[in-house]
């Protein structure tokens, strides 16, 4: 009975093996079949799209319908449906409807940071990456993991009133006494986009510590709950009562309300830069943080395994990054503060600060998805 048991396992393994295997083989046969690997001038795919009549796009952002504007303009024809759906509910909505057999969806924009749509969504098939190399040609390679439509970052802000430039130059000046209970961050445990540059800074803990010596003037010693250097600086940025925000807006509140004597630092989403046309004494100074600002988060699009407008899916995605030359009207609504193109050909939104200026880790999804939770739980445990 145990043989017969073990083998009966032994065969259901290898059948579940054939049958991802499969499923893997049917998802990249329909991308294929659909030419998701071509890159067919706009014009033809205008021609087919013609033919689908419809596209349905879900995505994070409010501006994706003022591209969506552009597009009948300039491809009359093509009804463009837009769903403006949050971060946090649209890659569950999109695999609930998946999972039932409804392909709703053509599109998907969202934003990758810890490695969730990487492994968990594209991984598996439901999406497809699109990078015809007409648009796509001159992006740099470590940007291509997901089909980049633009960059975010979090950076440091300071008040400039007070400040004429940023008054940290380094992570570890948040350990140091004078600024003890002047740090806004938001809680790690809650929030992937501020525990993902925790997890990068663990994954490169030689350079935090040999950054240690540079601001301290000596090696760091490590304590015995203390890994290495990035954990380090968790744990004893923790120790120095970093006020917790609920989310960037308060972080810029705090940062820069105007009238204060001794304001905080504050690391929030580059975009809130626009808050300072609100009354907001804000600047953030990026160029001087070593060893870095933290990781970008990468606005994606995908295409939907089996959906049902695939030739209005790649015209649009072409036309979202500004067509072949980059300069069209489908990527002018992207063009903000605090936001970058990874693009060369598009443009750069006046007063941004050159994107190759800014000191960032690569993003490596690999190694977030494997182990933020680990990061996330000595947060926890050390978090006062």
């Amino acid at each position: 009975m145990k043989k017969l048991l073990a083998i009966l396992m032994v065969l259901m393994l290898v059948l579940s093996a054939c049958s991802l295997a499969f499923a893997g083989e049917k998802e990249d046969k329909w991308a294929e079949d659909n030419g998701l690997n071509l890159d067919e001038p706009m014009d033809e795919l205008y021609e087919k799209a013609k033919a689908e009549g419809k596209l349905v796009i879900y995505t994070i952002s409010s501006r994706t319908q003022k591209v969506a504007n552009a597009f009948n303009e300039a491809y009359p024809g093509i009804e463009v449906e837009v769903h403006d759906i949050s971060s946090g509910t649209l890659k569950d909505q999109f695999v609930t409807e998946y999972n039932g057999g409804r392909h709703n969806a053509d599109i998907i924009h969202s934003k990758e940071q810890v490695g969730e749509y990487t492994f968990e969504i594209f991984g598996k098939g439901m999406l497809h990456n699109y990078e015809p190399a007409s648009i796509f040609g001159n992006v740099p390679e470590s940007y291509l993991t997901l089909t980049p439509l633009m960059l975010e970052l979090n950076l440091w802000f300071y008040n400039t009133e007070v400040y004429d430039a940023c008054p940290i130059t380094s992570w570890w000046d948040l350990t140091k006494e004078e600024w003890r209970g002047k740090v806004v961050y938001q809680d790690a445990a809650k929030n992937d986009a501020y525990c993902a540059p925790l997890t990068a800074m663990v994954q490169h803990a030689d350079e935090m510590a040999a950054d240690y010596e540079r601001v301290f003037g000596e090696p760091i010693k490590l304590a015995a709950d203390e890994p290495n250097a990035g954990y380090a600086f968790i744990k004893r940025f923790l120790a120095n009562n970093p006020i917790m925000a609920s989310g960037s807006d308060e972080v810029i509140e705090l940062v820069g309300a105007k009238g204060q004597e001794k304001p905080p630092v504050g690391y929030s989403s580059s975009v809130k830069l626009r808050k300072a046309a609100d009354g907001y004494a804000i600047n953030y100074g990026p160029e001087k943080m070593s060893v870095s600002n933290g990781i970008p988060a990468l606005n994606f699009v995908g295409i939907a395994n089996e959906c049902e407008h695939p030739n209005a899916a790649k015209l649009f995605i072409k036309f979202w990054l500004g067509g072949e030359d980059g300069k069209g009207a489908g990527y002018a609504p992207l063009v903000s503060l605090g936001s970058w193109s990874v693009r060369p050909e598009n443009p750069n939104a006046e007063g941004n600060l050159d994107l190759n200026d800014i000191p960032l880790w690569e993003i490596d999804f690999d190694y977030i998805y494997n182990n933020i939770e680990d990061v996330r739980d000595y947060w926890i445990a050390h978090r006062n």
